[in-house]
């Protein structure tokens, strides 16, 4: 099972090339178009409900999320896509699969900010700089991670340190997602 969202650019703060789910969503900006107005009320409605638009939809809804998505290009500039976003490695629909990400359940990513602050003070390599470095290497071209081991070991870090230190990183439920474009 999973869920459907229109995501564009990275979020302030995320890398550029950044593709998982800590980005923008479709907004009626500037797009006064009835259509427009129409399609974007139904899935905001959807998307405060149940975190996104639920797995099960149909042909006609799907067409009418990459329409928004069409539309939300026209009113903003920026690309916008359909995005599955699935607990397992399937998507319902034919899909380009852009990788691992794991957020909060809100869609924060601490994959998407590229981890933590380098922090080299005087030629010294602090814990988080390690961190860094290692789980950097691991993310592909759309800055997620390509297999659910890395993604997993992550979020173990993540807890880790927070069990270590608490309140140095955020105590959250992380989840790993898998992310596709809906082609």
């Amino acid at each position: 099972m999973g869920y459907y969202k229109i995501l564009s650019k990275p979020s302030v703060g995320c890398l550029p090339n950044y593709r998982g789910l800590d980005r923008f969503q479709a907004l009626p900006q500037s797009n006064k178009e009835k259509r427009f107005i129409s399609l974007w009320q139904r899935y905001s409605q959807h998307v405060e409900k149940n975190m996104g638009v639920i797995a099960e939809i149909t042909l006609n809804e799907l067409k009418e999320l990459k329409e928004l998505a069409n539309l939300s290009v026209e009113s903003s500039g920026d690309y916008h896509e359909v995005i599955f976003i699935s607990e397992t490695f399937e998507c319902p629909h034919k899909a380009e699969y852009l990788g691992i990400d794991v957020t909060w359940f809100s869609g924060y990513s601490y994959v998407g900010r590229n981890f933590f602050n380098d922090s080299v003070e005087n030629g010294v390599y602090h814990l988080y700089d390690v961190i860094n470095y290692y789980f950097r290497s691991k993310l592909n071209s759309n800055g997620l991670f390509d297999s659910f081991e890395d993604a997993a070991s992550f979020r173990t870090v993540l807890n880790d340190l927070n069990e270590l230190s608490p309140g140095c990183v955020e105590e959250e439920d992380w989840h790993i997602s898998y992310i596709f474009k809906v082609l």
